[in-house]
């Protein structure tokens, strides 16, 4: 019996622990590095079209600049998940070298 409890206990901890740390996405990142080459405006057209067709995000008035692999996020965001999480759908992108991210939370 006390096996099965343990089981069960160690199973909703690992749940919380998820949980948890799902939500926990800090708005208060402000600078991403990372690296890879495509063309300035090949790779604004993708970074505007990944934003634009999240589901998960909503931003307003969203103006993306790109100069040598440096990207700007201009925009409005409901929330700071909400910005936090358009800069993280970009560090992995090809070409990408530095996020400025200047969304505002309304």
């Amino acid at each position: 019996m006390s096996r099965i409890k343990f089981t069960i206990g160690f199973i909703s901890f690992c749940c919380l622990f998820l949980l948890v740390s799902a939500f926990k996405v800090s708005a208060a990142t402000h600078l991403a590095i990372v690296s890879s080459v495509a063309t300035q405006a090949t790779l604004q057209q993708s970074i505007t079209h990944e934003l634009r067709t999240n589901p998960n995000l909503e931003l307003k008035n969203l103006n993306v600049q790109v100069e040598n692999g440096d990207v700007e996020l201009k925009g409005k965001a409901n929330s700071g998940f909400e910005r936090a999480l358009a800069q993280k759908f970009l560090e992995n992108m090809d070409g990408v070298k530095i996020i400025r991210n200047k969304i505002s939370v309304i």
